[in-house]
C-alpha cells in the first residue's frame, strides 16, 4: 500500500475501534467477547500499518540522503565546467576527465556543458547572468531588446501561421455563407549559419576567475549579436545561407529617394499611417543614429518639441542602432519579426591561426534565421 493509503487506513481503524469503545460506555456494560476480539484485531492492524509507514519514512530518508551526496559529488565534478576553463583545457591539453565529456577534438560541446550547470549541479560557479552564450546573445541583440518574437531551440524548419483575414459577409435570411477558411498562408525559417571569431592571447587564458569567464561570454555573443542585427536591419536580398535584410531592395514597404537633410516630420507620419492602415497599434521605431540626429533637430511644427525626443519619435519608442543600415529608418510592430534559433551554439578552439603571435582564435557558429511573419511595417532609407 501507498503511503497515503497505509494513512487512511490508520485513521478508519482508529474510528472503528473509538466507536466500539464509546459504545460500551454509553451502554454501561462490559465489551462483549466478539467486540473484545475485534478491539484486538485492529489494535494489532493499526500497529502493523504503523509499522509500514515507519519502513516508508526511513526509506524516504534514505533516498533523500542519498540524493543530497549525489548532488554534492556533482556540484564538485561540475565546478570546472566553465567555458573558460575548457578552451584553456583544450589549448593547454589538460582536460580533466570531467571536462573531456564537452570536448570533442578540438569542440566543445558547450550547451552540453551548460545543461550540467543547472541549479544545484555546480550553477555557483556560472556568473549569473552568463550561463549560457546562446543566451548572451540574445542579451546582446537589437532584436531582443525591440521585443522580437523568438523561438529557441527549433528543431527542424519552423512553419509560423500568418492570418491573412477571414471571408466574412452580411447575407439575407436562408443564403448560404461564404467560406471563411482561406485566411491563412505561413512563414517558413530554416537554419542559417552565422560564424563569427575572436582572438584571445594566452596571457589572458591563464586567468581563472568567473570575470574573465564573463569577459570571453560577452565578446563573443557582442561579436554574434553585430552581425546578426546588421544582417536583419541591412538591406541584403538574403539567399539560402543568410536572412533577407529588412531594407532589401525587394520589400514592398520601403520608400526611398528623399535625402536626409530633407527629412521632415511627414516622413515619420507617413511611416506610422502606413503601419496602422494595416492595424499595427503597438508599433515602435528602429533607427540608424544618422536618423536619430537629423530628427533630432527637426520640429513637428513650428514652436513645437522636436521630432526625436528622449528616446522616442513622434512619441513612440524608438531603438538606435549602427546595425540598422545607414540613413534607415523602420516603424514596425515588433512581434512581426520572428527569429527563430537552433541547438546553441558551436565553438571551435584554434590553435595554430595566430600561434605566432601567442593567440588562440575561438571561432563561433550559431545557427539561427530572421523572417516577417506580419506586415505591419513601413521603412525609408534616406539618400
Amino acid at each position: 500500500m501507498t503511503e497515503l493509503e497505509l494513512q487512511e487506513k490508520v485513521l478508519n481503524l482508529r474510528n472503528e475501534l473509538n466507536t466500539i469503545l464509546t459504545n460500551g460506555e454509553a451502554e454501561v456494560r462490559e465489551l462483549t467477547e466478539d467486540e473484545n476480539n475485534r478491539v484486538a484485531e485492529i489494535r494489532q492492524e493499526i500497529d502493523n500499518a504503523n509499522a509500514e509507514l515507519k519502513s516508508i519514512e526511513d526509506e524516504n530518508k534514505r533516498l533523500a540522503e542519498e540524493k543530497n551526496n549525489n548532488t554534492e559529488n556533482t556540484q564538485i565534478k561540475m565546478k570546472e565546467v566553465r567555458l573558460f576553463d575548457l578552451i584553456k583545457g583544450t589549448v593547454n591539453g589538460t582536460l580533466s576527465d570531467e571536462q573531456r565529456e564537452f570536448v570533442h577534438g578540438n569542440k566543445i560541446d558547450y550547451r552540453a556543458a551548460i545543461m550540467a550547470t543547472q541549479a544545484g549541479q555546480g550553477q555557483e560557479n556560472v556568473p549569473e547572468d552568463k550561463k549560457g552564450l546562446d543566451v548572451a546573445i540574445r542579451n546582446a541583440s537589437v532584436l531582443n531588446k525591440i521585443g522580437a518574437t523568438f523561438f529557441s531551440n527549433a528543431v527542424g524548419d519552423i512553419s509560423i501561421p500568418r492570418y491573412a483575414g477571414s471571408n466574412v459577409a452580411w447575407k439575407g435570411e436562408c443564403v448560404a455563407a461564404d467560406d471563411g477558411a482561406s485566411g491563412f498562408t505561413e512563414t517558413v525559417l530554416s537554419p542559417k549559419r552565422l560564424t563569427a571569431y575572436l582572438d584571445i592571447s594566452k596571457t589572458f587564458l591563464a586567468q581563472d576567475s568567473n570575470d574573465a569567464e564573463a569577459i570571453l561570454i560577452n565578446d563573443l555573443a557582442a561579436a554574434i549579436a553585430e552581425k546578426l542585427d546588421k544582417t536583419v536591419f541591412g538591406d541584403g536580398v538574403g539567399s539560402s545561407t543568410q536572412p533577407a535584410g529588412l531594407f532589401n531592395s525587394g520589400a514592398t514597404y520601403l520608400t526611398t529617394g528623399t535625402s536626409l537633410t530633407a527629412a521632415t516630420y511627414d516622413n515619420v507620419l507617413d511611416l506610422e499611417s502606413a503601419v496602422e492602415e494595416k492595424n499595427g497599434q503597438n508599433f515602435i521605431f528602429i533607427a540608424n543614429p544618422k536618423v536619430k540626429y537629423q530628427l533630432k533637430g527637426t520640429q513637428m511644427a513650428s514652436g513645437l518639441q522636436m521630432v526625436y525626443n528622449n528616446g522616442e519619435i513622434d512619441g513612440y519608442k524608438a531603438v538606435v542602432s549602427n546595425s540598422v543600415a545607414s540613413k534607415g529608418v523602420i516603424c514596425m510592430d515588433p512581434k512581426d519579426l520572428a527569429v527563430a534559433t537552433w541547438s546553441g551554439v558551436e565553438i571551435t578552439v584554434d590553435t595554430l591561426s595566430r600561434a605566432i603571435y601567442g593567440e588562440v582564435r575561438i571561432v563561433v557558429n550559431y545557427l539561427v534565421d530572421a523572417k516577417l511573419r506580419g506586415d505591419r511595417i513601413s521603412a525609408e532609407l534616406f539618400s
